[in-house]
């Protein structure tokens, strides 16, 4: 088994910075006191993913380890794509909102947001959507792990397979179609002329083309850990996971008593003893 350690090292480590990242996004659109209802949709966005990184917080090692390296990676990927996305809009933010101060929108820059930016603000948008739905799903998948530690596959656990097994295979459906939209839209943007395009004139095209690049970038991280999620959902692989899990919490590995073992040594081990060493005095 590999190590634990290694296993959920990448994952957690990018956890934390990109809390981070996106705690400093919503502030930023918090403070934007007049913002056009766009931005405000956004920012319930960014909260739903901070409270889905929240919750991946409290996956313990076990369960991702049981979960495997390569879920632990590919949401590493995950989590690394949605923190990029949240630094490069943040940055297009403020240099959208140059011409404001303390929080209030002057009317160039309400402009500008309000119309000329709609393309990359609902890039964003769709890309947090699918982060949330992503991170929820490793999290589901963990809780299920969790629950049936130290338990048989009962008939109510094999309902709740079923059930996580349909939340996985929704996803799936979701981010599929998201792609498909995705790929639509990039190319009409390089079917379009400079004079067709729409982002305004700072950024242009190439800015709307890059938050979507970036979203591309994360709908594929995505796909493949969904895919993973789903095969890990299946019940011969919970149960897999529910025997290993009991194999290792009760079984032990070396007993040594050494040279004063005197007096009465008594206990019950419910697993199997290995290496027991017993030497007397």
């Amino acid at each position: 088994m590999a190590d634990p350690l290694s296993i959920t090292a990448g994952a957690v480590g990018i956890t934390v910075p990109a809390l981070h990242g996106i705690r400093l996004l919503m502030e930023d659109l918090q403070q934007l006191k007049d913002a056009p209802k766009t931005i405000k949709r956004l920012v319930e966005d960014v909260r739903s993913v901070d409270t889905a990184l929240s919750l991946l917080q409290g996956v313990e090692d076990r369960e991702w380890t049981l979960l495997g390296a390569i879920i632990a990676k590919e949401s590493e990927k995950t989590i690394s794509s949605c923190k990029q996305a949240c630094d490069l809009f943040r940055t297009n933010l403020q240099r959208w909102t140059k011409n404001s101060e303390d929080g209030k929108l002057g009317w160039k820059d309400r402009t500008n947001v309000g119309f000329f930016k709609q393309g990359p603000i609902k890039a964003m948008s769709e890309q947090l959507q699918n982060c949330k739905l992503t991170i929820n799903s490793v999290v589901s998948i963990a809780t299920l792990y969790s629950s049936v530690r130290h338990n048989h596959i009962t008939e109510d656990i094999k309902k709740t397979i079923s059930t996580k097994q349909e939340e996985v295979k929704e996803a799936i459906t979701a981010t599929h179609k998201q792609m498909i939209v995705l790929e639509n839209k990039l190319e009409e943007l390089n079917l379009s002329s400079d004079d067709e395009d729409m982002a305004g004139p700072e950024a242009g095209k190439a800015e709307t083309v890059r938050q979507l690049e970036e979203e591309r970038k994360a709908l594929e991280a995505s796909r493949t850990l969904l895919d993973e999620l789903l095969s890990r959902a299946r019940e011969e692989a919970v149960a897999k996971a529910a025997a290993k899990s009991q194999d290792s919490s009760t079984t032990v590995s070396t007993v040594t008593f050494g040279n004063q073992n005197s007096g009465q040594q008594a206990g019950v081990i419910n697993g199997g003893v290995h290496g027991a060493v017993f030497r007397g005095r």
